[in-house]
Parts: C-alpha cells; structure tokens; sequence
C-alpha cells in the first residue's frame, strides 16, 4: 500500500545551512534506497516534509524522525493512502520558502508567513505541490515540470515574529 506522510517539525538551535544540507543529501540517498519519494521545505527553523512510499517503511521511518535530536515539535500533519506519487522523481526535492511565496502562504493559510503548524492537511499538502515549482534540486534533477530556467536561490530566514 502506498502512502503519503506529512509532517512538520522545529530545527534545534545548531542546525545551520551546512547541517541542512547534509540531512538532505543524506535523506536523498536513503531514500532512494527505500524507495521513498517526497518533497521538503525549510526556512532555516521550520521543517515541513512530505514522504511517500510503502506503509511499513514510512512508519518505520517516521518512528525514527520523531526521535532525531536535529529537531523537535514532530507534529504529524497528513497521512493517507495514495494512488500515485506526486513526486515520483524525487527521493526528496527541497523548496525554501521565500518571501516572494508570501501570496502562497496567504492562499493556504491564515497568515502570510510560513508556518505549517497552524495549516490543514489539504492545504499543507497544495502548498507543497504549489511550491514544487520553486524547486531547489540539491544533488538530484528537477523533473520537468517544476524546472525553471533560473532555479530559486534558498532564502534561509526565520519568519517574522518567529
């Protein structure tokens, strides 16, 4: 059975732009291993992850995520049977939320900052597909469709008020 986990989490003081980086290149070789596909958001203290892939080896995966000293406040946001993968090319695309994504933001949230914690499991999930075309691709191809001809820059900053 195929599945998608959504989840958001807060980076312990120390996780830094280096440290991010080597969480997901590491993700994106396990997880391709495993045959998980997803997409990640991070704002320098806000992780916000969709994971897909089978039932069992999500779960085992989520076990160990909320156990994972790099952050805390796991909060399981969606999780529900999928018919196809939203991203199948991925074994785990990054999107920093930006200030240019204010207006996605407002559209799925109450306020225009990026704040996964205060959103429904629907919302959460189109803004992640929403903010797919903002794609940065570390170490790994965007697919076709969210590529650009001049692919985002990470604006790694704390949301106001945050």
């Amino acid at each position: 059975m195929l599945i998608r986990l959504i989840y958001a989490s807060t980076a312990q003081d120390g996780v830094d732009l280096a440290e991010f980086k080597r969480i997901l290149l590491q993700a994106q070789a396990n997880n391709q291993q495993r045959d998980f596909t997803g997409m990640l958001a991070f704002n320098s203290k806000i992780f916000l992850q969709a994971l897909e892939g089978s039932r069992d080896q999500v779960n085992a995966l989520y076990g160990k995520l909320i156990r994972d000293p790099r952050h805390h406040t796991v909060t399981m946001l969606g999780y529900r049977e999928i018919g196809e993968r939203q991203w199948a090319d991925w074994s785990m695309g990054f999107a920093a939320p930006k200030a240019e994504n204010r207006t996605l933001f407002l559209k799925y949230s109450q306020q225009s900052i990026f704040n996964p914690y205060g959103m429904t499991a629907e919302a959460v999930e189109k803004m992640l597909i929403d903010l797919t075309q903002t794609v940065i691709a570390l170490g790994e191809p965007a697919p076709a469709a969210a590529a650009s001809p001049t692919p985002a820059r990470p604006a790694f900053s704390t949301p106001p008020g945050k």
